[in-house]
């Protein structure tokens, strides 16, 4: 019988304020999931966007209620197989993204 073993990620915590902000999907969008990938319309100027898998994965955690940074972090690496730095950086580069184009909303805590 094949043994499972899971690693351990030592998650070094992002800088947080009393005050962190929490992300969530703009609810003036309409988005569906097509197979692995998310299907964004934002309905002001009727652009379509579409997220890869790993896009995606982040932009159903917010669509369901909103999220931390750390808690997206968590999310990712709970779903990949990616180094902590990685992950770290491409959920923010992503995250700058989502907001620069009103696809989520800050959220105040």
């Amino acid at each position: 019988m094949d043994k499972i073993v899971e690693r351990e990620r030592k998650v070094t915590p992002m800088k947080t304020s009393a005050a962190e902000p929490r992300y969530q999907v703009n609810p003036e969008l309409a988005w569906r999931l097509i197979e692995d990938e998310a299907v964004i319309l934002k309905i002001k100027t009727t652009t379509y966007y579409s997220l890869n898998p790993v896009g995606t994965v982040i932009f159903r955690a917010m669509g369901s209620e909103p999220r931390t940074r750390e808690e997206l972090l968590e999310t990712v690496l709970g779903e990949f197989d990616v180094d902590v730095d990685t992950a770290r950086n491409d959920l923010e580069e992503l995250l700058q993204d989502l907001l620069k184009e009103e696809l989520v909303i800050e959220v105040k805590a």
